[in-house]
Parts: C-alpha cells; structure tokens; sequence
C-alpha cells in the first residue's frame, strides 16, 4: 500500500484530538449516503411507475395501431392481418372495432368503448368472449350494479326513425361475463363482443376501424411504422410511443426534475467533505510539516487529502446504494405505499431499480465527492513545512 493511501486511511479511521471533524466527516458520509439513497428510490420510483403504465398501455392497445385514411372501415381485414403477419418483425395483427355508445342499467348510465373483437385472435387482456352478449370490465359492472346474466341497454352514437320521430338507437343486451385487465380505465369504460355478432347485437357492419400489431421490439416501433406506412398507403400507422406521448413525456421530465432536486443533496454533503478536509489540514498541519521535511513531495500531500474525501464518497455511496436498493425491493414486495387506481391506473407505488441508473447515480456522486477534495488538497500542498515546524 502506498505511504498517501495508508496514512489517508489512519487520518479518517484513527482517533483525533478535535472530536468536532470527525463529526464533521460523520457528517459529510451521512449526507452522501442519504443523497445516494435517495436518488436511487426517486428513479426506481419512476421508472417503477413508468414501466408499469407503459405495460398496461401496451395490453390495452398495441405497439403499432393501424387505421384507415378514409372514414370508411376495413372490411378485408381478415386478409390484411394476413399480409402484415408477414413482416418479420409483426408478431401478430388483431382487429378492434370500437364505438362510443352510453350503457344504461336500471342503477345509472355510464359511458362504454364497445370493442368488437375477433375471439380467435384475442388481444392480451381479455381472456374470452362469450355468445349471446358482451362481456364488460369488472369496474364498470360494479359502477352499473348488475351480474354476469344481467341486461343492460346501449345506446348509439346514431339515430333510427321511429313512428314518433327520429331518436338514438338503442338496443338492449346481455352481459355475459367480465373480464380484468388491470388498467382501470379500460376496466371501467369498456365492453367487448364478437366482431361476427355486431349485426345481430347492434345492427352495424361486421367491419373494424382498427388494427392492433404487436412487434419484436416496441423500442423500434416508429421505425417499422414507417416501413408499414410505404408498404400499405391506404392505411395510417401510430406507433405506442406517439399515441401516449404526452403521458411518457411527462413522465420522462419528472425523472428529471426528481434528479435534479435531489441531486442537491449530495451537493450539499460535498460541500461538509470541504469543511471536514479544510479543518482537518488545520489540525494536521505539522504532520504535514514533518511529512515534507522527510522527502514527501507536494503532490504526495495532495494526494493524501483527495485519498481521504474519495474514501468518504466510497463509504457514503455503497452504504447509500444499499439502503436505496433494499428499501425500494421492500415498498414494492410489500406494496407499501397504496394510491387510488381511477387516477393513476394502479393501486399502488411499484419500485424498480434499473443497474445502470443505479450506477450512474454512485459514478455521479464519486465524482462530486472527489471534484470537493481539491481546494482542500491544494492548500495541504502549498504549506511551507520550515514554517509548520518552526516551533517543535
């Protein structure tokens, strides 16, 4: 071991006469290691949150929705699923039909996304459908206070002449059963039948204005977006990322702010390790009189005071890291901390900690912590040692 790591090391560790810097160092490592914690909760918690509403986006929509240019639906879609199906990387392609209606039940009315759907290419959140009927979220069946078995009434967005005039179309069908996806908006507004029985349940074309394609990397979504779009002109293609683009932008600039603010921790924390090495030259100003004198360069002093603040940045970051990582597997195994779902989507906070976030935050404070060593090592350095033991 070097002469600077090891006397670095015996002026952190060892007894001092002044109590006051080593409670200052104390100090400098607490702040470090609640900083470090800190940043690595806040970004597990976003990254938590975002990861989780991007997968329940994902299962509600697609990475990639197609629609026609026209206002007129797809009605070969059988073929066209087919055709995209093809691509290499087009996992699968499901058709939606979806209509905004009103669905009345004898307790209240509520707004529904009816989504015909093909039962034999079913999307993920949706276990079946059933004959007879329309299968709704579990949300919105306790918002009606009805069963599986039930009938409620669906009106239109259309209207039919009537001996008495015009009015909204209105038919009355029966709920089959109920299905949870896990995103709350979709388990409270939405409702799903067979693309087959939409002439039957609600007198329209068995045609869809929607294609939902799943794909091998939703990263690249934009990018195989418009290749689709060069190879079916007909047809417009929004990737996932572009349809919630406000919802992750958002997100993302949360991160940021988060990191920001309380970036500013471990700032402040730098700035004890300043005072903690400042007053710690003071205190050891004819050790390093007498190092001087015995052959030790100035760099070598330098070297022993920038030792000692990286020591106590090392020290604050793996204990900072530690706590970080521990707590935030805690709040999210135990789901410790609960919100309410009809605004956020989910129940609770998920945490997720992501390596390479929680490395950049240690890498960020180390550097902090080693750039707040050198004014202190820089005056270490410029003593004279013929005046710092003068009187021994």
């Amino acid at each position: 071991m070097k002469f600077t790591l090891f006397i670095a090391l015996r002026y952190l560790f060892s007894k001092r006469k002044q109590t006051f810097i080593s409670v200052i160092s104390a100090v400098s490592i607490l702040g470090i290691t609640i900083g470090v914690a800190s940043l690595v909760i806040a970004l597990a918690l976003v990254s938590g949150f975002q990861g989780e509403i991007q997968g329940k986006v994902l299962r509600a929509t697609s990475a990639i929705m197609a629609s026609p240019v026209s206002s007129r639906g797809i009605e070969d879609w059988k073929e066209l699923c087919h055709r995209l199906e093809k691509f290499s990387f087009v996992k699968r392609a499901y058709p939606q039909a979806i209509i905004q209606a009103l669905a009345s039940s004898e307790y209240d009315i509520k707004p529904i996304m009816l989504r015909g759907l093909d039962p034999e290419n079913l999307p993920d959140w949706i276990g079946g459908l059933m004959e007879g009927g329309i299968v709704i979220g579990d949300k919105l069946m306790e918002e009606l206070g009805i069963s599986p078995g039930d009938f409620i009434t669906v009106y239109l967005p259309s209207v039919e002449l009537t001996p008495f005039g015009p009015r909204a179309k209105a038919r009355r069908v029966k709920v089959t059963g109920a299905f949870s996806s896990g995103l709350y908006i979709l388990d409270n507004t939405s409702g799903a039948f067979p693309i087959g029985r939409g002439r039957e349940l609600f007198s329209i074309k068995p045609e869809v204005n929607y294609i939902n394609i799943d794909v091998d990397d939703i990263y690249r979504a934009e990018e195989y977006s418009k290749i689709l779009d060069k190879e079916f002109p007909d047809l417009i293609f929004t990737p996932w990322n572009v349809i919630n683009r406000t919802l992750f932008e958002s997100l993302k600039l949360e991160k940021r702010i988060i990191f920001l603010v309380i970036a500013l921790i471990v700032v402040v924390a730098a700035l004890n390790i300043i005072a903690s090495l400042v007053l710690l030259v003071m205190e050891k100003i004819k050790d390093i009189g007498i190092l001087m004198s015995m052959g030790a360069r100035r760099n070598d002093i330098a070297k022993i005071f920038m030792a000692q603040g990286t020591f106590i940045g090392i020290i604050g970051v793996l204990l900072g890291e530690i706590i970080g990582i521990l707590a935030s597997w805690a709040a999210s195994t135990f789901r410790l901390i609960r919100i309410p779902a009809d605004i956020y989507q989910i129940g609770y906070v998920p945490f997720h900690v992501k390596p390479l976030e929680a490395a950049g935050v240690g890498i960020f404070a180390l550097i902090i912590s080693f750039l707040s060593t050198i004014y202190p090592a820089r005056k270490a350095s410029k003593i004279d040692p013929s005046e710092a033991i003068r009187y021994e």
